[in-house]
């Protein structure tokens, strides 16, 4: 954390590159200096902290280099970079979550993957024969964090809290690799990695979607990590084409061609989309609404679940940044979800369940003479049944809060 704190007072020392600072949009960056529960970063946690030094570093290169073209290279070249980054702490947070020790190598080595290590095969047997579940989130947490990262960039954007040229490569690069693990499944793809003999060497699931779509249909089989396409079975195929197919419905958003919303009347505009990502039972496929009326933010989520093939409905809404008073801007996000009794794979019956969030940011200073223009502290908690939530590492019932900062720039 410390490092992290290093690199951001660095980068607001360089918001007058060539003396080039706008005072006219202030734009606002948060962080999440602790999140709950307090072990190492959660994915939330991670997810956030990276989108907004993203966004200055890429507003920077913005405002200093003039080459458009040598902008998107450099981009290009830190998102290729970075995204295993991202994805990686998504896989090693469930881990710590369940606090099984691990090593992220979020950078590609010669065999041109990124893994989490340091984990046994025993822990990891363990982890699949007394919670499934988690187990099986185990290997979709990448792609999950990787969703919940485009789903940000649909917000900002809808929002208007930043330009699509600051998160254009970001939000495509991440788009595509979304795609890549999804629909390379329909192409009989195997990847080309076999398991070290040392086992705590080893990626600690191999392929994310293979490996996922095994456990559910077979979590009593003899374990091993490394799944590929010719060890599945064909009903497990069929389910590789699933989700192949349904993830294609990440590239319906309009931000997609760079429309960040639409203009409904004087007051009123809106954009929407739809995302899918696998969940810890199956899979999710998500309708999002983001309405800004007269500069009040509306989010809107539904959500439709199936495991094996039984599907059940869910849903939330947010108004986010609302002014209560000079001082303080609050945020309230409610959802409501019916998902498979236990997070089963098969099972027919549905549980309803909650969450409620609620985040204060209370403005410390406003001074739009000096490069950071305003500071807040930001307070949040949120109460949760059993189930799953996009980001949330937690699958159990959970109560929570977090402390974090909101740098206007």
């Amino acid at each position: 954390m410390k490092n992290i704190l290093i690199v951001i007072l660095f980068l607001i020392g360089c918001c007058k590159i060539n003396g080039q600072t706008d005072t006219n949009q202030v734009k606002n960056y948060d962080f999440i200096i602790m999140d709950s529960p307090a072990k190492l970063f959660t994915m939330r946690q991670f997810d956030q902290d990276y989108i907004s030094l993203y966004r200055i570093v890429s507003s920077q290169l913005n405002k200093a280099i003039e080459n458009k073209k040598h902008v998107a290279l450099i981009e290009v070249s830190l998102g290729i970079l970075f995204l295993p980054l991202t994805h990686e702490e998504g896989h090693r947070s469930i881990l710590t979550t369940k606090n099984i020790g691990s090593i992220s190598q979020p950078f590609f080595n010669s065999k041109g993957v990124a893994i989490v290590s340091g984990v046994t095969d025993e822990q990891l047997k363990y982890l699949r024969d007394n919670d499934l579940p988690d187990y099986i989130r185990l290997h979709t947490a990448g792609l999950e964090s990787d969703y919940a990262l485009t789903k940000k960039v649909e917000s900002l954007c809808a929002f208007e809290e930043d330009d699509f040229k600051n998160l254009e490569w970001e939000y495509l690069l991440r788009k595509f690799a979304i795609l890549q693990y999804y629909v390379s499944g329909l192409f009989h793809y195997n990847p080309d990695i076999n398991e070290d003999a040392d086992e705590l060497k080893r990626d600690i699931v191999g392929f994310d979607t293979y490996g996922a779509i095994r456990h559910l249909n077979r979590p009593q089989m003899n374990f091993y990590r490394y799944t590929k396409y010719d060890d599945l079975t064909f009903t497990e195929k069929d389910f590789v084409k699933r989700i192949g197919y349904r993830s294609l419905l990440n590239l319906l958003n309009p931000l997609i061609i760079g429309k960040d919303n639409f203009t409904i009347t004087d007051f009123v505009k809106m954009n929407f989309g739809f995302g899918y990502t696998m969940v810890p039972f199956g899979d999710m496929i998500e309708e999002n609404i983001w309405l800004l009326i007269h500069g009040i933010k509306v989010q809107i989520n539904l959500n439709q679940f199936e495991n094996r093939n039984s599907w059940f409905l869910g849903g939330g809404i947010g108004l986010l940044d609302y002014p209560v008073c000079k001082k303080i801007k609050t945020s309230v996000i409610c959802n409501l979800w019916n998902q498979p009794k236990d997070l089963s794979f098969n099972s027919k019956d549905g549980k309803l369940g909650y969450s409620f969030e609620l985040e204060a940011k209370y403005e410390l200073f406003r001074n739009n003479l000096t490069p950071v223009k305003s500071l807040s502290l930001n307070l949040g908690f949120i109460h949760k049944s059993s189930g799953f939530l996009l980001e949330e590492v937690c699958l159990s019932k959970h109560t929570g809060f977090r402390i974090g900062t909101n740098l206007g720039l």
